[in-house]
């Protein structure tokens, strides 16, 4: 192989490490997102009151 041909095969290794390490990086970030998004979902659930006797748990359905 000539140097030429190696340099450029390192330089594209080198360039595909570089995209694979991005990916990942975003990767982890989503996970994180969405771990963050279900806690914030949950604690809206928990703040939301309990209903109190039967007022509004009625509900009409007309088939």
């Amino acid at each position: 192989m000539e140097t030429t041909n190696v340099a450029a095969m390192a330089t594209q290794l080198s360039v595909q490490q570089s995209a694979q390490q991005q990916m990942v990086a975003t990767l982890k970030l989503t996970n994180d997102q969405i771990e963050a998004q279900g806690q914030a979902v949950l604690k809206l659930l928990e703040a939301v009151p309990m209903p109190q006797g039967n007022l509004g748990n009625l509900i009409n359905v007309k088939v």
